[in-house]
């Protein structure tokens, strides 16, 4: 029987369909093919890509850079836009757009050794940090893509960041609801979340000294997978090193379980941290990690009402990812 559920966090209702789908293992991917970029020429992989060599000063490591985005969503230059009339709103799209990249072309980051991805976390931590502290800016947000399907457009490994002189929508909606929570409990919502979680426990995939890794209950997308770290932050820039290597081994135990037991699917990643502004959002809000493999399709019924269709469990979702990591 289908069932509605509601995210606590943002008022948004989902509907949990399993039985449009069959088994979590019907999800399980084809082979995923080799990539067709080849190093040769790949503009971001050093010592003389064209991209690597405008790296920004005081990024680079053994394993990671970061770069201006070539074509960004989001730009520093101000100018005034007279398009709207009295009627609509059109601005300047005001902020910044980079690109945190791998050095090794071939990496991917299940086959990733700790300490590489602990420079690429590092990086955004460190990149956040930097341009929060630009006043135009209003919200960072760190994305990542792997596979065409999740809307990577190039081989090369890498993430984006985008900082935005808009707080986005969806994140205005997280925060929105974790105050209105707040004011009625005097507790932070995903504090509680974290809690519901361990008291059932038929979702959780993965925990340690430091973080907590679950299906959410209301999720849009199947194996839609929160990490979450235990202790209320509400700043992923805020995360010490200790805290980073942990994120690193939940992480990398995530992607390894998807690697293993969906065959590599296409993902996205990004993190939801608080806005620029050091305001109160430190009470109520908490930073978090959100996985969302690309296995299934966004449908008209979606994109016409806001309302997604899971047709895998969040519970048979994490059942299944529990299993030992073959491979």
């Amino acid at each position: 029987m289908p069932k509605l559920r509601q995210n606590m966090i943002t008022g948004d209702w989902v509907v949990i369909a399993p039985e449009r789908a069959k088994r979590p293992e019907d999800f399980v991917e084809a082979k995923r093919q080799p990539k067709t970029q080849a190093k040769d020429g790949c503009p971001f992989c050093p010592p003389k890509g064209e991209a690597y060599l405008s790296k920004i000063e005081g990024t680079e490591t053994t394993n990671v850079y970061a770069i201006p985005n070539k074509f960004p969503a989001f730009v520093t230059e101000d100018e005034i836009i007279e398009e709207g009339g009295d009627f609509y709103n059109s601005y300047k799209s005001l902020g910044n757009h980079e690109v945190l990249s791998l050095k090794d072309h071939d990496a991917e980051i299940p086959y990733l050794k700790p300490d590489v991805l602990y420079d690429l976390f590092d990086l955004y931590r460190k990149r956040i940090t930097i341009n929060n502290k630009n006043p135009i800016i209003e919200y960072s947000l760190v994305i990542h893509n792997f596979g065409a399907e999740a809307g990577a457009s190039i081989d090369h490994p890498h993430s984006q960041l985008f900082c935005s002189s808009v707080i986005p929508s969806y994140i205005s909606k997280e925060i929105e609801g974790s105050k209105k929570y707040y004011k009625e409990n005097q507790e932070c919502i995903y504090c509680r979340l974290i809690k519901e979680e361990k008291k059932g426990e038929v979702r959780i995939i993965s925990e340690n000294s430091d973080f907590i890794a679950f299906t959410f209950f209301a999720a849009r997308f199947p194996f839609e997978i929160w990490i979450l770290p235990k202790n209320h932050s509400s700043r992923f820039e805020s995360i010490k090193s200790s805290q980073i290597k942990n994120l690193v081994e939940i992480f990398l135990d995530i992607q390894i379980r998807l690697k293993n037991l969906l065959n590599e699917p296409a993902y996205n990643y990004f993190i939801h941290t608080a806005p620029a502004d050091p305001s109160h959002t430190s009470i109520y809000y908490h930073w978090h990690l959100e996985i969302a493999p690309r296995v299934s399709k966004i449908g008209a019924y979606e994109l016409g009402s806001g309302i997604y269709i899971d047709v895998v469990s969040p519970e048979s979702a994490a059942s299944f990812l529990r299993e030992e990591k073959r491979g």
